[in-house]
């Protein structure tokens, strides 16, 4: 303390003799406030409220905060959308894997009938045996539909504008689709108009030979006895029974005394090539198969150049029955069909489209799909034996004119029969 008052005696005694030493000392002690007071001021400016934004209007800050609010819901319903999306896709997975172990588990189980079925039954081939199990085959499909025109028909007097809408019913339920159905009725209209047809009694007789006409059409035959080797492609929908089709007309040909050669063209699906797999030892044919996953052009590629190599008369492809869009199903489709035509020019020999008859008339929306596909050179029909819907073929064949070159009416490998267009008409009248 003493030492600090003795400083201070000493700067004053300095000061008090020398005043302009004083007037200095204050200048400098002005100038330093100044600085200071400026200091101050610039950190106040930017680290006070007053160096920010000025504050918004209420109108402002309501507009502000609901902009918020819809950007937060934007973003919670897009973040809801990816997981219903990611639901949805799971879903759809599990439920085409789920089918597919269906399609394969009835194709296993068909396999096995079939097998017990031609150890215990012999098989009639004669003309009249033929016609006998095609008559079985359509049986439900027939029964339905007589009974359904039988009762429309019973105690009709005259054929007048109700008769005639009630028998469209009934030609649509009989799956024969809406413009079949047309025609049928304006055939009969026509002959009504012009005196020809009065009697409902025989209205059933101008039904079938208006049918008979529909399907009594004269096509090619696609590829000769001579065409070595002879190229089916096969195309259709899992579950159809496009598999054991293959296998069906593979040992059909073997019997024949033929080379055939399978190509497994369905890598999407391992069920689908270990069922082929499965077809050409029961058929005693050979077989081209990759892993699944595997490029199905590249398959192709393999089974023609091995069928040329060695002289096969007959070469089968499969196909994948799932794609996952229309436009991939077609690029697919022809990329295949170009990767034959590179070893074989003139093949495919037949495009085969494969239909369950079971579905109605979801066959025809199946054969209108496939056709933006490619080219079809004929259909097999399958499982007619077991449905009431066999009436879609004359449907088909009446609005595309596209050839039913087999159907099945049975489990055996016999049961799949070359088409007969005048014989199943008659069937479904006899």
């Amino acid at each position: 303390m003493n030492s600090i008052n003795q400083f201070e005696t000493l700067i004053l005694k300095i000061l008090e003799s020398d005043p302009q030493l004083l007037v200095a000392a204050s200048v400098v002690l002005l100038v330093l406030i100044v600085i200071g007071v400026f200091f101050v001021s610039t950190l106040r400016k930017l680290f006070s409220d007053e160096s920010q934004a000025p504050p918004l209007s209420e109108k402002d800050r309501l507009k502000k905060l609901e902009e918020l609010a819809k950007e937060e819901e934007t973003l919670r319903e897009q973040r809801n959308e990816a997981k219903l999306q990611k639901i949805s896709e799971k879903e759809d997975s599990a439920k085409l894997e789920l089918q597919e172990q269906e399609a394969q588990l009835r194709e296993r189980q068909i396999l096995q009938r079939e097998i017990k079925a031609e150890e215990e039954e012999e098989i009639d081939d004669s003309p009249s045996g033929l016609l006998e199990q095609l008559k079985q085959g359509v049986r439900k499909t027939r029964e339905q539909f007589l009974q359904s025109l039988g009762e429309t028909l019973q105690g009709k007097k005259e054929i007048d504008e109700e008769l005639l809408d009630d028998l469209e019913e009934v030609l649509l339920g009989a799956d024969l689709g809406p413009e079949t159905c047309q025609r049928v009725i304006e055939v009969i209209t026509e002959k009504v108009e012009r005196k020809e047809l009065k009697d409902p009694e025989v209205l059933q007789q101008t039904i079938k030979s208006e049918i008979s006409s529909i399907m009594d059409k004269q096509y090619p035959e696609v590829g000769t006895k001579d065409t070595k080797p002879l190229v089916l492609l096969m195309v259709g929908v899992n579950g159809v029974g496009k598999t054991t089709t293959i296998g069906k007309i593979a040992a059909q040909y073997v019997d024949e005394g033929k080379k055939v050669l399978l190509g497994a063209g369905d890598t999407f699906r391992a069920a689908a090539i270990e069922q082929l797999q499965q077809w050409a030892d029961r058929a005693g044919c050979d077989i081209v198969s990759k892993e699944a996953g595997s490029d199905p052009s590249s398959v192709m590629y393999e089974t023609v150049s091995r069928a040329v190599a060695e002289a096969y008369d007959v070469v089968i492809c499969d196909t994948a029955g799932r794609l996952h869009t229309k436009k991939n199903l077609m690029e697919e489709l022809k990329k295949m069909v170009r990767v034959i035509r590179k070893k074989i020019p003139e093949a495919p020999h037949q495009i085969l489209l494969v239909l369950d008859a079971s579905t109605g008339q979801n066959a025809i929306f199946q054969t209108r799909e496939f056709l933006e596909a490619t080219e079809l050179t004929g259909l097999v029909i399958t499982k007619l034996d077991g449905t009431s819907k066999g009436g879609v073929i004359i449907g088909i064949v009446n609005e595309f004119d596209i050839p039913v070159r087999y159907i099945g009416i049975g489990e055996q490998i016999r049961d799949l029969r070359p088409f007969d267009p005048k014989a199943f008409a008659d069937s479904l009248f006899e």
